[in-house]
């Protein structure tokens, strides 16, 4: 269940995390013809480039053509030489996809986009590799050629068994990027980025710094002009944030010095007790392989690969570690239940202390999808997952989009021209409003909700894309606190705050203006194609409802 998803070497990582990820045995087996679809959504004028990146089946890197060809790179004799041009321009904006046959299978690939211009890609010379060149891709440092090229990324493999691709943040939150598939598996799709939220990410990074002085500002890479680029994952970041998890990791090892921390490493891998003797987290039973979890370095939190934190494979140690590290990222080791890791806590409850990740806090906050550190699928056996991808034994087609995506399908939510309608809308990213003000929400998966909400408030919500047929069902996230007898009502509208009511709910008291509920509604107008979506308040001149997210449903 638990692998390294750190995507920083793409042929090893995503071949291995795909391999982790059986399919049923009723099915199919991929054939090595894959229809794929690249398209611009991106909402700018700027040329974009793609790129297809991996290695063959026999480890050979390379990049795949406008015709659907993989070519393997050419081997330099003896210094870092640029690598050819396999660069793919697509069209403008909302434009047709470029689309290709993939006939080769490709391990550990990425997707690359880039706007305004190419990115530069090297090749090392074999060395020690086996006679195999290696590719050097984009990095995370100043110096880097592409540092001030806005460019991103999806990872995939595609072998005999099937497609896997992932879209993750535990290297960079980038330009956003959406995915889907159709094939045996149906259809799937993965939402992009939602709009402002790398800007959000950014900024809430630099309010971080200003409050705890930690260079979390480091972490947001910008342009000449300011324009923010990409947001590194602290696993990369530029300056050294030395003692900054040393508060947090005296205070767990004096609690569990007299207290007992429960891990259980779930499957088969059992539950193990401990306690902290000297400066060593001791469990009774586990067998450490010459690794004591003693306290680690913020490298070590942040990267989950070394000292105490290493992981020593599909072993009892690997699974405590995985455990281990996932606590302390999100920093529950000392909320109530922390001392059941990792089923004894919430997601409302990380991210809770001072010191935590603070990076990975900003992703879920304003992200649906994805992985903001190693093992960050730890939680609850049969916990909802928080990772992007998509898997299918027997794929039919790919779309990766950069921007938001259409869902793919033969009746796909969504047509392309704006931000999927069966997606889940966080409240507080609304394009506009009037009248609300936004708070710290309790909700499961923390963040902020939209509050103070009354009659003639409204929030909306630019270019969602509902398709060629209508959703049937409208759902909301919403807690009242207000009193009895009183109610208000919340209705969708489109095109304007005054325009067509298309879902409505009435709603009293929850119990609390932080006791949520996730309230449906049907839908009683058809709605196909983009529009903005508004809700609008009414019906009660005090505020009576909180909102924390939204979606529609078939």
């Amino acid at each position: 269940m638990l692998d390294r998803r750190t995507f920083l070497t793409a042929a090893a990582a995503t071949a291995a995390l795909a391999a982790t990820r059986p399919l049923p045995a009723s099915a199919a087996q991929a054939a090595a013809s894959l229809p794929i679809a690249l398209a611009n959504n991106s909402g700018g004028s700027a040329q974009v480039y793609a790129y297809i990146s991996g290695a063959d089946t026999s480890g050979w890197p390379g990049f795949v053509t406008a015709d659907g060809r993989f070519h393997r790179l050419p081997s330099p004799s003896s210094v870092l030489t640029p690598a050819p041009d396999y660069a793919i321009p697509l069209g403008g904006s909302g434009s047709a996809p470029t689309r290709l046959t993939l006939t080769d299978y490709v391990i550990g690939g990425r997707v690359w986009f880039s706007t305004g211009r190419k990115i530069q890609f090297f090749v090392n010379p074999p060395g020690g590799n086996g006679g195999v060149p290696g590719l050097v891709q984009p990095g995370f440092t100043s110096n880097d050629p592409n540092w001030t090229t806005s460019w991103t990324f999806a990872e995939f493999t595609y072998n005999p068994a099937n497609l896997y691709a992932n879209i993750s943040y535990v290297d960079m939150v980038a330009l956003p990027v959406s995915m889907a598939t159709t094939g045996a598996a149906g259809a799937q799709s993965v939402p992009a980025l939602p709009s402002g939220a790398l800007a959000a990410i950014a900024s809430g990074l630099r309010a971080q710094h200003s409050a705890d002085g930690a260079p979390w500002d480091r972490l947001v890479a910008t342009d000449s002009a300011g324009t923010v680029l990409r947001v590194l994952a602290p696993s990369h970041a530029p300056a050294d944030f030395g003692t900054y998890w040393r508060p947090y990791l005296d205070r767990v090892w004096d609690y569990y010095r007299t207290h007992t921390l429960t891990v259980d490493g779930q499957g088969s891998i059992g539950r193990y007790s401990g306690r902290v003797s000297g400066d060593t987290l001791v469990f009774t039973g586990l067998n450490t392989n010459g690794v004591p979890f003693t306290k680690p370095s913020a490298v070590d939190i942040f990267g989950c690969a070394s000292g105490p934190l290493y992981n020593s494979g599909a072993d009892a140690r690997g699974a405590v570690a995985a455990r281990l590290a996932a606590a302390l990222n999100r920093s529950n080791l000392l909320v109530a239940g922390g001392d059941n890791q990792p089923s004894g806590v919430t997601p409302a409850q990380y991210y809770t202390d001072p010191v935590t990740n603070h990076y990975a806090r900003l992703v879920h906050q304003h992200a649906t999808i994805g992985y903001a550190f190693p093992y960050d699928d730890v939680g609850p056996t049969g916990s909802a997952p928080v990772d992007g991808h998509l898997q299918d034994g027997a794929p039919t087609s790919w779309t990766i989009t950069l921007g938001p995506g259409s869902g793919g399908g033969t009746n796909p939510p969504g047509g392309g021209g704006g931000t999927s309608a069966y997606a889940t809308f966080q409240a507080e990213d609304f394009a506009a409003q009037s009248g609300t003000q936004t708070e710290t929400c309790t909700d499961t998966g923390g963040g902020r909700d939209v509050g103070w909400l009354a009659a003639g408030d409204w929030l909306k919500y630019s270019s969602v894309d509902f398709g060629s047929s209508s959703p049937t069902q409208f759902q909301a996230r919403l807690a009242s606190g207000v009193g009895a007898g009183v109610s208000g009502a919340v209705r969708v509208r489109v095109d304007s705050a005054t325009g067509p009511v298309v879902a409505e709910i009435n709603i009293g008291s929850t119990g609390g203006w932080q006791t949520w509920r996730t309230v449906p509604a049907n839908v009683t107008r058809a709605v196909t194609g983009v529009h903005d979506v508004y809700l609008t308040f009414a019906e009660s001149t005090t505020e009576f409802v909180n909102v924390n997210w939204f979606t529609f449903a078939r």
